[in-house]
């Protein structure tokens, strides 16, 4: 079962954030909880006071309807002048009924007076003394009528009954209609009071809510916080790996989830990338190592970093083959192009049972020191120093051309050293020329490729003047800047100067961008080695060249010895050798190949010279057999040629079959299409339009137009179609290029 070992989420405070809610409020808001709880308690008296006048209402109607009932069992019993006993016992009961109701009207009356709600004298407190008087009344009433006294009975209701009954209407009219004005102001009071405290208890919750939710937002800030605080003292701030205390703790951990492999790693090229490009580049290694190593370790696992060049692992539910091979997939992700040495060395040690971390990293150490002294052993030699600084000189002696320095010899200066860019500055005549830019570039610095140098001061301006090398850790704050380059952010530059021959012929410059690159002693040496070699390797093309212009040249002077014998236009061979050599570049042969071509052109009429003078300088169109004997001249000029020591194929090629034909109807050998060498298809491209371009004894010049127009209609019948369409493009092109605008740095 795996587990996350990135430690344990905690639950938020919530009693804490609660208490702080509370204890921390504002004072409005406890007077506002004041004001509601208040309102809520004024509203209850209310509803106990208009509880008691409904009760109050109720008595009075009970009242008056006893008090009705007994005045109509008066009424009657006057009628019939007698009373039976039905009357009489309805009677006892409404005069039983109504004392009650009088004894409740008092009762209520004193309990209305001590809570202050009546005055002494009120209309309600006296109302029991009238029902208490009506009731004797009524009953003295009926025992006169009873006894037979219809006379004083009549007398008595007239005096005294019935005034009695009348008051006491009124009076409890009089009373009920205080007791329901009083009770309708009550309940409005209470609708009014209910609607208050509705309302400040719903903006009391709002805003104790709205302080609660600050309060939780601050706990959680403050656990936050906590948490960085704790991951602060647990990482490692260069690289954001757990360091030995946050490992040490997750370690803990991860041993109550079962089985685990720690793995250390110690880098081998840490200290070289140091000496090459100071501190700056290897803390940018180290970054690197570091994101690759957090990466294979996910999900499950994680990384820290013990310090240094050392790193671990911690893989829950890994073996030690398991180990091994997910750090193997991490070394070639980190392995650079042209090291020898792999980036690191590894020492694995299972856990299985609960134990110390200081013990699991003795023995992974151990593993991890035996690695690297295999690396060692297999590479036959002590690679502390780091084996790249090694590889560059080693693959630096065996590039032979000046092409090859430039391209492969700069893009592995950059690799070893940890440069974003290279450019060359190139000698072209009395000013230097931006030549190459190779790297990462912003697009904006491109546009200076091909631009000349000027410019009195700057960094370049030092090289040429002084032929030394010049670098900058801190490009913008150099006294003299292009603002080009600053905007395009060069951070540091190294320039080292090219000599050969006695003289300054270039410039080699390593540049960076996106951070400050230290310029290192070592760093310069390296560079100043890839100079050395550019320069030697110019040097050995020079010489070469030189030989080269020198057995040309005698190929040359035989070549006019034979246009002196066929009468040919003086300078044709000089001028098919370059118009051949031109166009073998744009056709991209290598300089072999040139050369051969160049030495063909020289030398492809030499057969010429076993052709007899009757035949040769025979003025007029030739007859059959005359032609027959002029085009041996190829085949005999590849046999003659054959004889010279040091010619190449190629060159014999051009000799032989310059008069090929792309359809198969040339000479000697009727070869077609591309069975034909690819030089004599260029030269006889050239020797055709150089021939009908210039006057031979037997014909006049032909216009460019003339000569084109022909050239065109033999294509794909004489002459290869591919070669014709770059021979037309060439022969149209422009002679002169616009001039190039200028640059410093």
């Amino acid at each position: 079962m795996s587990r996350n070992l990135h430690g344990p989420d905690r639950p938020v405070p919530w009693r804490a954030a609660l208490r702080a809610s509370l204890l921390g409020a504002p004072a409005w808001l406890y007077a506002l909880l004041t004001l509601t709880l208040t309102s809520a308690a004024l509203n209850t008296v209310l509803i106990q006071d208009v509880a008691r006048h409904q009760q109050a209402l109720v008595t009075l109607a009970d009242t008056r309807t006893a008090a009705f009932a007994l005045n109509a069992l008066a009424w009657q019993a006057r009628q019939r002048g007698t009373l039976d006993d039905a009357l009489r016992a309805e009677a006892q009961s409404s005069l039983q009924e109504l004392r009650q109701h009088a004894a409740q009207l008092e009762q209520q009356g004193r309990a209305d007076l001590l809570l202050g709600r009546l005055r002494p004298g009120a209309p309600q407190q006296g109302l029991s003394a009238p029902v208490s008087g009506y009731a004797q009344r009524a009953a003295h009433l009926l025992t006169l009528i009873g006894s037979g006294q219809r006379q004083e009975a009549a007398h008595f209701a007239r005096t005294q009954v019935d005034p009695s009954f009348a008051a006491l209407r009124g009076q409890v009219r009089a009373v009920r209609s205080g007791e329901t004005d009083t009770m309708g102001t009550g309940l409005r009071l209470i609708l009014l009071l209910t609607c208050l405290s509705a309302l400040g208890a719903l903006l009391t919750i709002t805003l104790l809510f709205s302080h609660l939710h600050r309060s939780l937002q601050q706990a959680r800030d403050w656990q936050d916080e906590a948490q960085r605080q704790r991951d602060r003292e647990e990482r490692d701030s260069l690289t954001g790996l757990w360091n030995r205390q946050g490992l040490q703790r997750r370690f803990t951990l991860a041993q109550a989830a079962g089985p685990l492999s720690v793995a250390v790693i110690d880098l081998n090229r840490l200290k070289a990338i140091n000496d090459l490009g100071g501190h700056g580049a290897g803390d940018e290694y180290l970054t690197r190592v570091a994101h690759a190593l957090q990466d294979a370790a996910q999900p499950t696992g994680l990384a820290a970093r013990l310090g240094g060049d050392e790193f671990a692992l911690l893989l829950p539910g890994f073996s030690t083959q398991q180990t091994r091979a997910l750090l193997d997939a991490v070394s070639a992700r980190l392995h650079l192009e042209g090291e020898t040495l792999p980036p690191f060395a590894v020492g694995v040690a299972p856990v299985t049972a609960v134990t110390s971390l200081e013990r699991v990293l003795a023995l992974a150490d151990a593993a991890m020191y035996e690695h690297k002294e295999q690396q060692r052993a297999q590479m036959g030699r002590d690679t502390r120093l780091g084996a790249s600084v090694e590889e560059f000189t080693s693959r630096l002696e065996q590039l032979a051309t000046p092409q090859e320095v430039l391209t492969e010899g700069l893009a592995l200066a950059r690799a070893v050293l940890g440069f974003q860019g290279s450019c060359y500055l190139e000698r072209q005549e009395e000013t230097f020329v931006l030549a190459r830019l190779d790297g990462d570039f912003p697009s904006m610095v491109t546009t200076m490729l091909g631009r000349s140098f000027s410019g009195p001061r700057g960094l370049t301006a030092e090289v040429l003047a002084h032929s030394e090398p010049r670098w900058s850790n801190d490009y913008p704050a150099e006294s003299h800047v292009l603002p080009i380059w600053l905007d395009a952010g060069l951070k540091s530059v190294l320039m080292v100067p090219v000599r050969y021959g006695g003289r300054l012929m270039g410039v080699i410059s390593l540049l960076h961008f996106d951070t400050w690159r230290v310029i290192t002693p070592q760093a310069r040496r390296l560079t100043e080695a890839l100079a050395s070699r550019l320069g030697h390797t110019f040097e050995q093309q020079a010489a070469l060249e030189h030989l080269r212009r020198a057995v040309q040249g005698g190929l040359l002077a035989l070549g006019a010895a034979l246009e002196e014998r066929d009468l040919e236009t003086a300078g044709h061979t000089a001028r098919v050798v370059a118009l051949a050599g031109t166009l073998g570049r744009r056709l991209d042969l290598d300089e072999t190949e040139l050369h051969a071509l160049e030495q063909g052109a020289s030398l492809h009429d030499i057969g010429k010279l076993a052709i007899p003078d009757a035949i040769l300088l025979k003025p007029g169109p030739l007859d059959a057999s005359e032609w027959v004997v002029m085009q041996a001249h190829a085949a005999r000029g590849f046999e003659i040629a054959q004889r010279l020591q040091g010619l190449l194929p190629a060159t014999l090629d051009v000799i032989r079959h310059h008069h090929e034909h792309w359809n198969g109807r040339g000479y000697p050998d009727g070869l077609r299409g591309e069975q034909i060498p690819l030089a004599a298809r260029i030269f006889a491209v050239c020797d055709v339009y150089d021939a009908l371009t210039h006057p031979r004894p037997y014909k006049a010049a032909w216009t460019h137009a003339e000569a084109v127009a022909e050239i065109r209609a033999q294509r794909g019948a004489q002459f290869d179609p591919r070669v014709v369409d770059i021979f037309l493009t060439l022969i149209e092109a422009q002679r002169t290029a616009p001039p190039t605008q200028a640059f410093s740095l």
